[in-house]
């Protein structure tokens, strides 16, 4: 499961322009990016998995500014838990999700062996506030695994707010995770955790 979770990065970094309007279609700019990521992967192929910093820099470069990680990180909490949270739980708590991310990519990605991505057309208006995007993961053994992402338009562009891959949320995965610490600890306890596992 890690191992295809880590396949999304590929097809769920954007680029933006300035004056790009979150009403026009997100997928041109998701085939462009997807083919971007995977050029990158093919080229490094043979480094994935002992340079870590490649990996990490494209996540960093290309995905993370187009995930909406304050709404993402406002949703997994629950809004009862971010209301109760401090500004400065609320600010720790985004930085460990952030490593989150990042670590929930990395790894898996090291593994990369020849998977392509394939997008279907867009059901429904682009002018509706969030839209779902569908692809395809194929894989060299044939295996096709169904990818579905959830966007949000703020400020004039498409945020990343969810992932589903073969009908599973990530969104929700992360918030059944936390919900379980908070249900026995504390907001701090909770960062606490997070911070042990990405140190």
């Amino acid at each position: 499961m890690n191992r295809i979770v880590g396949m999304l990065m590929m097809v769920v970094s954007t680029v933006w322009s300035s004056n790009s309007m979150a009403q026009s279609s997100p997928l041109p700019m998701l085939e462009q990016t997807a083919q971007q990521i995977i050029a990158t992967l093919k080229t490094n192929q043979s480094r994935l998995k002992h340079d870590p910093s490649i990996i990490n820099q494209a996540i960093r470069t290309y995905l993370l500014p187009h995930i909406d990680v304050q709404g993402m990180s406002r949703s997994v909490l629950g809004r009862q838990a971010w209301m109760k949270a401090t500004p400065a739980e609320k600010q720790a708590f985004s930085q460990e999700f952030t490593q989150l991310v990042i670590r929930t990519y990395a790894a898996p990605l090291a593994e990369y062996s020849g998977e392509t991505v394939s997008f279907t057309p867009i059901r429904g208006s682009v002018e509706s506030h969030f839209i779902r995007v569908n692809s395809i993961i194929s894989r060299p053994n044939g295996q096709h695994i169904p990818l579905s992402y959830n966007l949000v338009a703020k400020s004039g562009q498409w945020k990343i707010y969810d992932l589903n891959v073969e009908g599973v949320s990530l969104l929700q995965s992360f918030r059944t995770q936390f919900a379980d610490i908070l249900q026995h600890g504390t907001m701090h306890d909770l960062i606490i955790q997070m911070h042990k596992k990405s140190a």
